[in-house]
């Protein structure tokens, strides 16, 4: 091993720096695994948010490597020598590989494992990982700094846990979003990534990183001018990543007006976007076996079932899938999700405005309710409300399920009714 290098410890140190780098990772993905499971972009993204574990890791060893360099004699010889920038540079340079393998590692581990579970991969977005490399790098160089203006290992510790605070203060939106990589929990399906607010703390972090340099260094980043002058562009780059970095997690993020779909079944068909398609199939079976009480009771069921947002381009004639919790990235749904799909034959603006649509929520509660009772799914409790309308008058039943699924594919909430003594 290179003498410049030692102060990061002997070989089996370096091993053990980089497992304890990969295990951060891990502690990152894993716990939300079956959410990203089956999504790649969510894997990508939320690999790439690993940052916030590995970063103040990687932080606290690079404090504990400057530190022993700082009480050596061998500083004060770096610091003499005004072309010996690279020499101090060398142990930061070498944590932050260190944890740009364990992030690289990660990325590659979880896009792989959604990619074994049926997500379509999209490696055009797989730039992301750029900016979350200059985040570690900032992340790095911060340890580095302090520990070499300390001097004292017992600082690693206090830099770790300061710089994991940073991250989540960024990622809190009490500071503009600087450390924030990604590890978004919606399967970022029909969505893409957008570039100026996922760049923006990469050029911040490359201002960091020059300024706590010549913070922690002044004779050498400081010595000459064009050192100064690269000092100086990392201040600016500081102060427009500062300015342009993302409000909110939201914004790394925008909707594709029409994203491409995948299409299963007949009677009724539906369709998934096209990046998620692990749960078409359990959908698919469990809306058919629905369905076919609302065909049985007369009622027009739309020719089509589309995933798609509010804001996004579709057919007024689709209904909405609608998919709750993980269902969206699991190869089995819940019966719920089938249930809310059927229930919601149209997308209303209603659903979408100010005051929320309680009368058609209702609505939809009560037919749900109805479907599922009818499929053999659930069975009114003593205690239930609609429990006497739902074991009531098969007839009556069916003529309000036919007025209010109509009432509720026209968006004309003001006209549904509720049975009475349903409460």
């Amino acid at each position: 091993m290179s003498a410049r290098l030692a102060w990061l410890g002997g070989r089996w140190a370096l091993v053990a720096q980089f497992v304890a780098l990969l295990a951060a990772g891990v502690l990152w993905v894993a716990p939300r695994a079956t959410s990203w499971v089956g999504s790649w972009k969510q894997a990508l993204d939320f690999g790439a948010g690993a940052t916030a574990f590995i970063g103040p890791v990687a932080a606290g060893a690079a404090c504990l490597a400057y530190a022993r360099l700082r009480r050596s004699a061998m500083s004060e010889v770096i610091l003499q020598g005004r072309r010996d920038w690279w020499v101090w540079l060398q142990p930061s340079v070498a944590v932050w590989g260190l944890a740009s393998a364990a992030l690289l590692i990660l990325v590659l581990g979880v896009t792989g494992v959604a990619s074994a579970a049926g997500a379509p991969s999209y490696w055009g977005s797989s730039w992301i990982v750029v900016p979350a490399l200059a985040v570690l790098a900032a992340q790095t160089v911060i340890g580095a700094g302090l520990g070499f203006a300390s001097g004292r290992a017992w600082v690693a510790p206090l830099v770790a846990a300061g710089v994991f605070s940073i991250s989540f203060l960024t990622s809190s939106q009490v500071i503009p979003e600087l450390f924030n990589t990604g590890g978004v929990t919606g399967t970022l399906a029909g969505q893409v990534f957008a570039v100026g607010p996922v760049l923006m703390p990469a050029v911040a972090a490359l201002g960091i990183v020059m300024m706590v340099l010549v913070a922690a260094a002044p004779r050498l980043f400081w010595a000459t001018w064009p050192r100064r002058g690269v000092v100086v562009l990392g201040a600016a780059a500081f102060v427009v990543g500062w300015l342009g970095a993302p409000a909110s997690n939201d914004d790394r993020y925008e909707l594709l007006p029409r994203p491409p779909q995948t299409c299963a079944g007949a009677r009724p068909q539906v369709c998934v976007f096209e990046e998620t398609p692990r749960p078409l199939a359990d959908l698919v079976t469990r809306v058919e076996r629905q369905a076919t009480f609302l065909y049985d009771a007369g009622v027009r069921v739309p020719e089509r079932f589309t995933q798609h947002y509010a804001t996004q381009d579709h057919d007024p004639s689709d209904g909405v899938v609608q998919l709750i919790g993980d269902d969206e990235s699991s190869s089995s749904v819940s019966d719920d999700s089938a249930t809310d799909t059927l229930v919601t034959p149209a997308l209303c603006d209603q659903d979408y405005g100010a005051e929320p649509p309680y009368l058609a929520m209702d609505a939809r509660h009560l037919l749900g309710r109805w479907l599922q009772v009818r499929a053999g799914i659930r069975q009114p409790a003593p205690g239930d409300s609609d429990r006497v309308w739902l074991l009531g008058d098969r007839e009556a039943q069916e003529a309000w399920v036919r007025d209010v699924y109509r009432r509720l594919q026209t968006c004309a909430f003001e006209e549904i009714t509720i049975p009475d003594g349903v409460g």
